[in-house]
């Protein structure tokens, strides 16, 4: 079970995205292979939740209702797919393309993989 106290998300958000820019400083921007733990299983839920729905529409998941950074939200997004656990999202990059600054998941389905991780969330 997981226990969310309001701005909870947030912090951690804002912790998360320090330390992975303190990372990203300390390897020369290696950041594409860096997973982040705790978002991302937050975020398998609620696209669990939502796919099970009767209308299921991926796009009502943002990183505003999750209470994530665009960074964080994509971050996580990138790791599910990494894992496995989903198909079908689009992570986007700035110019720069040193940190991604979102993720398309209109198209998400979870795999038979990402459910069975999400049921043993709990």
């Amino acid at each position: 079970m997981i226990v969310i106290y309001e701005g909870m998300m947030m912090m951690r958000s804002d912790l998360m995205l320090k330390l992975l820019r303190t990372h990203c400083e300390d390897t020369n921007d290696e950041y594409k292979d860096v997973m982040i733990s705790g978002p991302h299983d937050y975020l398998l839920i609620e696209m669990r939740l939502e796919e099970i729905k009767e209308n299921p529409d991926m796009t009502r998941i943002t990183a505003e209702k999750m209470n994530f950074s665009d960074t964080i939200f994509a971050l996580a997004v990138n790791w599910l797919m990494k894992k496995g656990y989903i198909t079908g999202a689009i992570i986007k990059y700035g110019e720069d393309a040193r940190m991604p600054i979102g993720a398309d998941i209109s198209a998400v389905k979870l795999t038979p993989e990402g459910i069975e991780y999400e049921k043993r969330l709990g």
